[in-house]
């Protein structure tokens, strides 16, 4: 831990390089140095300037693009040294290596900080700004065993909730639930300790009873991971900010545009066969990156949809064709789903 010490009035050292020194301005030198403590002269040694808001301000100097609930602070310990106090939130967000994590996080901020919208301390565009990239870098842990999002796309997608019953998608899964298991399917695992052996499998062929197979539903909460009940203050939020749930355009706009038994299958697979187009506009920033041709593309989708050709459309998007040539494909053309 770097630590400083105050000068001495009568040392040599006394004087820096510009040819004059002081308490206050060692102890500024230091904070913003990155020194974690500094130790002021003894009573009736120093020069009487204040070191200790020298320090602060030191410290100070080195955050000003840190939103306040994540900097330092500065105290002072038993001996009378000044002392930088690492935030703990902070250093839990530049270490965070799994969804596990990130959400402990992210409750952990919203509870501590209640500056933002609704006095929920996520809902504040400053600091949700802040700590987008660390919660970008890290992958989305799903009920979709092929789940492309990361961290940051489920917290906007659980803003998105608003005060509907649950978020919409694929539901987090807690990763400590599940370790040490092995997966085989969008809910169901397989404990690896419990193995039965092939006898033991082949036995429950017939009784369908096997204990090393797992599903979410009998672990405690379902085994899925939480993250804060926004509710409307949510919802407001990413109206104020200008976030744009295109997933849920998307999905309303096809659906509306279709006959009813086609309205939700299309409404679901329309989100897969754009899904690179959807993940990059889901989470949203303040205006999204969408070009006017796919803007039209997305318009002549719906404008595409009648009852005569819906069956066949359904189809092509499943295929992922543009929706520019719908019209010119061949509607005899043979399509094999499964």
């Amino acid at each position: 831990m770097p630590h400083v010490t105050g000068h001495n009035p009568g040392s040599s050292s006394s004087t820096g390089s510009s040819g004059s020194s002081s308490d206050a301005r060692d102890a500024y030198i230091a904070a913003s140095s990155g020194s974690t403590t500094f130790t002021p002269p003894k009573p009736g040694e120093g020069d009487g300037t204040d070191a200790g808001s020298a320090f602060e301000a030191g410290v100070a100097s080195t955050q000003n693009n840190i939103p306040g609930v994540l900097q330092d602070t500065v105290t002072t310990d038993s001996s009378g040294n000044f002392v930088r106090e690492i935030n703990p939130l902070r250093e839990q967000l530049e270490n965070l290596n799994t969804q596990d994590q990130a959400f402990d996080f992210i409750n952990n901020l919203n509870q501590i900080n209640t500056g933002g919208v609704g006095g929920m301390g996520i809902l504040d565009p400053n600091l949700l700004g802040y700590i987008k990239d660390p919660l970008v870098g890290l992958g989305a842990f799903t009920t979709d065993p092929n789940e492309t999002r990361n961290v940051y796309q489920l917290l906007m997608n659980k803003m998105f909730q608003g005060d509907d019953e649950r978020m919409r998608g694929a539901l987090p899964i807690s990763q400590s639930a599940v370790q040490g298991l092995d997966r085989i399917g969008a809910t169901n695992f397989v404990d690896p300790r419990l193995s039965q052996g092939f006898f033991g499998d082949l036995k429950s062929l017939f009784t369908g009873e096997n204990a090393a197979n797992i599903n979410l539903s009998d672990l405690p909460g379902g085994g899925i991971a939480t993250l804060p009940e926004f509710g409307q203050a949510g919802l407001d939020f990413t109206k104020d900010q200008g976030f744009r749930d295109y997933g849920r355009i998307i999905e309303d706009l096809v659906t509306a545009a279709t006959p009813l038994k086609y309205g939700k299958m299309l409404g679901e697979k329309t989100l897969t066969g754009f899904k690179d187009f959807y993940n990059s506009l889901y989470p949203g920033r303040a205006e999204p990156n969408i070009t006017s041709s796919e803007e039209e593309n997305l318009d002549t989708l719906i404008d595409s949809i009648d009852e005569e050709a819906d069956g066949e459309l359904a189809k092509e998007i499943l295929f992922g064709i543009e929706p520019t040539k719908m019209k010119n494909e061949n509607k005899k053309k043979e399509f094999f789903f499964f």
